[in-house]
């Protein structure tokens, strides 16, 4: 047996290891085979009863899960229900059994094609991952058209590592369930897939995005899998083994701490309150981040309801999720962030010509006000979910005061609307701004007496204001958080809120690291939101300082001339006072 050591992505921390389980990828090809124009009806009669052989099939999977891991974790069959009665879906498939006179199994294969490509075309990963939803939905599909199927049982006894090319999101879910994965290894997959979301939630170590794993094992094999670092080890030998058995033991340690932190209370050694918020992707993840100590929720990204059909989301659509995360987390806060896409987030519903530029073209709140009806759509069902008053607005990507001006014309249209319909709704909901273009940043004095609060995109601010891409592996060593320059300038609209007495948080992954939160709790910030993992292990660093110490840190690491000797100078100044700060050396 060969010692071999791959690289991947780590989505979920942890140590897990043991002998591999290896699952069949999931195929959805076939041969173009026709049908009589008599058949045509029959085989349209065929695919709905397969569509609902699937509907029967995803109530039964999500009672299944829900029973095991409770009802946070069955949330994927919610979302594939409201994809199988996506009418559009259905109707593309039986218009190619109908025109070209096809078996359904053709017609299957050729939408799911067509999406593959859509999501294919969009740069970012995020909703790029969001095609296997489809493909899983049409994968169920293709499998019930027939009724005689074999079914596979898998020996639950044995605890493995779970090897994959890719997990459809419905597959991880079934198999994460049964509670005998020990850690997963994947060819495929990215940080925003659903089994990422998963593993992370179940605390199951996983890599993923190791190309070719699963040509690299075979049965019987064993394999360690460090998510925390992205490696992946198959048969490792007995010196290696022993090396990362110390390595899981500190990490478990470090994680039974952290988990503990979670829910105590969120004060600094000198009683110091600060906030935890998280960012969530989906409307499911809500209850997995109060779990992790989450005390609002900081960020909801809209845009996945935008790439879930065809076709433009309706009204309904969008008051059903916003209402279901306003009522989760009540009563804590739920910053509901306006669509923040075009340029590289394609819309084709709204046919966006393609640009030469697009991370600096039509996009965010810019791509909204060019689509006013589009916009009020989204706006009426925020308002509508907000009957509870702990809804709040938050615009992407403000250039200019004149957007905000913009905003509020439009805003009190359909406020008025509303009035006039009798719909219930937050009269004074709070509006604010996202802070990401440096334009805006130099302004914060002037767009902060606009609006309500502001929220720091700290990953799109420091591109910008450092002209650097961070996912350029030629230039990304220029991408540095504490740079001078950028510590300066989020200093700057920090103090430029609290002058006003305006709430400012910090919700791009400067708030999620120990090091670069500490500093900006010396800066005056208290608001965090995060990734929902990390929220233990800043609770962890800020309830193991005081905002004295940290503050004097803070102001004298600003007078130094590069971002390492920024990072030593706090690290040591801070461990010095604080030993505790930094657990486990998680530092960054």
């Amino acid at each position: 047996m060969s010692f071999v050591r791959l690289r991947g992505i780590g989505v979920s921390p942890g140590i897990g290891m043991g002998e591999i389980t290896l699952t069949e990828r999931t195929l959805l090809t076939s041969a173009k085979e026709r049908v009589a124009s008599s058949k045509v009806g029959e085989e349209v009669q065929r695919l709905k009863k397969a569509v609902e052989r699937t509907r029967n099939e995803l109530y039964r999977l999500k009672q299944e899960v829900k029973e095991k891991m409770g009802e946070e974790h069955a949330f994927i069959f919610d979302a594939h229900l409201l994809i199988l009665d996506d009418q559009s879906l259905l109707a593309a498939i039986e218009k190619i059994v109908d025109q070209e006179k096809v078996r359904a199994e053709w017609a299957l294969t050729q939408v799911n094609k067509k999406y593959q490509e859509l999501f294919d075309s969009i740069a970012d990963d995020y909703f790029r991952q969001r095609k296997s939803d489809v493909s899983d939905v049409l994968a169920r599909i293709y499998g019930n058209l027939e009724l005689k199927r074999k079914k596979k049982r898998d020996d639950n006894s044995k605890k493995l590592v779970l090897i994959a090319h890719d997990l459809l999101p419905s597959e991880a879910a079934t198999r994460l369930s049964l509670g005998n994965v020990l850690a997963v290894a994947m060819d495929m997959g990215g940080p925003t897939s659903h089994t990422a979301i998963l593993a992370r939630s179940l605390n199951i170590p996983t890599v993923v995005g190791l190309h070719n794993v699963t040509q690299q094992v075979k049965r019987g094999d064993y394999l360690i899998v460090d998510g925390t670092d992205g490696e992946v080890i198959i048969n490792p030998p007995p010196a290696v083994k022993k090396e990362f058995q110390s390595k899981k033991e500190k990490f478990d340690h470090y994680y039974r701490e952290l988990k503990k932190t979670a829910k105590l209370k969120s004060l600094t050694l000198d009683q110091v309150k600060f906030y935890a918020l998280a960012n969530i992707e989906l409307p499911e993840e809500v209850g997995m981040a109060f779990s992790f100590g989450a005390e609002g929720i900081g960020l909801f990204r809209s845009e996945f309801l935008y790439l879930q059909s065809e076709t433009l989301p309706t009204e309904a659509d969008h008051y059903s999720v916003y209402s279901r995360i306003a009522k989760a987390a009540y009563p804590a806060p739920v910053y509901i962030r306006t669509v923040d896409i075009g340029g590289d987030k394609s819309l084709p519903q709204l046919k966006i010509e393609k640009e030469p530029n697009p991370a600096l073209g039509l996009r965010a709140i810019r791509l909204s006000l060019a689509n006013r009806d589009v916009f009020k759509v989204q706006l009426r069902a925020i308002l509508r979910a907000s009957s509870l008053k702990n809804v709040r607005i938050l615009i992407p990507m403000v250039t200019e005061v004149e957007e905000i001006f913009e905003f509020k014309l439009i805003f009190e249209e359909v406020k008025l609307e509303l009035e006039r319909e009798r719909v219930k709704f937050d009269r004074q909901i709070q509006v604010g701004v996202m802070i990401e273009v440096p334009a805006a940043a130099a302004i914060t004095d002037v767009l902060v007496k606009e609006v309500d609060f502001l929220s720091i995109g700290t990953n799109d601010l420091i591109q910008y204001y450092l002209a650097v891409d961070r996912t350029n592996e030629f230039v990304s060593y220029l991408y540095k958080p504490l740079h001078p320059s950028v510590l300066r300038l989020i200093k700057f609209i920090i103090q430029a809120a609290l002058r006003e007495g305006k709430d400012v948080t910090v919700c791009g992954e400067m708030a999620a690291h120990p090091l670069s939160a500490l500093i900006l709790l010396g800066f005056g910030l208290r608001k965090f939101s995060m990734n929902p993992i990390f929220i233990p292990r800043i609770k962890n660093t800020f309830r193991s300082v005081e905002l004295r110490t940290v503050e004097k840190v803070v102001e004298e690491a600003l007078s130094l001339n590069t971002a390492q000797d920024i990072e030593e100078h706090v690290i040591e100044k801070i461990l010095a006072k604080h030993p505790k700060a930094f657990l486990l050396g998680q530092v960054m």
